[in-house]
């Protein structure tokens, strides 16, 4: 579905242009979300455009899968994120108004369809413990998971490092994060996933094993934490990148 391109020893990130020209998405759509949506991502970090494309071709892999709209799946992935300029607390309701507020969509949806892009991009949180309103926010939701532990380290400590500056150490923000993403393991011991795609499940459970040990995941979050300090990164989220 795509490749992987290496950006570090330890991290990966599909690039956008790894994701092919599926049939069925319609060309002008896409023009105008690479001219107008991925601009808005530009002074975003842990949800900058790299985890925007990751997120593209994870949906468009369920939406082929599923035989579920093109369009409706591209555009709700390109455009999940965008409220966290605002603020995180409600990020993906602020996500749906912007979708809704913007006319040019028409374009390309019925009143009705965009609906559904909104929807999705609202129901996406993977902390929500109700299911999404439709297929495509499930499809959304779980394309939006971090099943590399090594991603999911610099994103989790970047989200941190930016809501709680006042923890100024690697082991009190990896506490943190620990603490929180455990809170998603539902009572069935795993990471929820409402598709329950075949592809999804194989890469959780290998995220599973690497975040379940404990140890083994303070050393690749101490790892990215080190990195991100050594090369400014820390200092940039502070001061620079808007995304909470």
């Amino acid at each position: 579905m795509s490749k992987a391109t290496e950006v570090t020893k330890t991290e990966t990130v599909i690039t956008y242009e790894a994701i092919p020209q599926l049939p069925g998405i319609n060309p002008n759509l896409r023009t105008y979300v690479e001219q107008e949506i991925f601009p808005r991502y530009s002074k975003f970090f842990s949800h900058g455009i790299h985890h925007i494309h990751r997120v593209i071709a994870d949906a468009l892999m369920l939406a082929e899968y599923y035989h579920k709209d093109f369009n409706i799946t591209y555009a709700a992935a390109a455009c999940h994120d965008l409220g966290l300029k605002v603020n995180r607390a409600e990020h993906e309701r602020a996500s749906g108004e912007i979708i809704a507020a913007d006319k040019n969509l028409l374009q390309f949806f019925s009143p009705a369809e965009l609906q559904v892009v909104r929807e999705a991009a609202e129901d996406h949180r993977g902390s929500r413990k109700t299911p999404p309103r439709s297929f495509y926010g499930r499809m959304i939701s779980d394309a939006d998971r971090d099943f590399d532990l090594a991603t999911n380290a610099w994103r989790s400590l970047a989200t941190s490092v930016k809501n709680y500056p006042e923890l100024a150490t690697c082991d009190e923000q990896f506490e943190l994060c620990y603490e929180y993403l455990s809170r998603r393991i539902t009572d069935g011991k795993h990471f929820n996933l409402w598709t329950n795609n075949p592809t999804l499940i194989k890469r959780r459970d290998k995220f599973e094993r690497g975040f379940l040990d404990r140890d083994y995941c303070h050393t690749i979050y101490t790892e990215a934490y080190n990195r991100m300090k050594e090369d400014g990164t820390l200092k940039k989220i502070l001061t620079y990148y808007e995304d909470f």
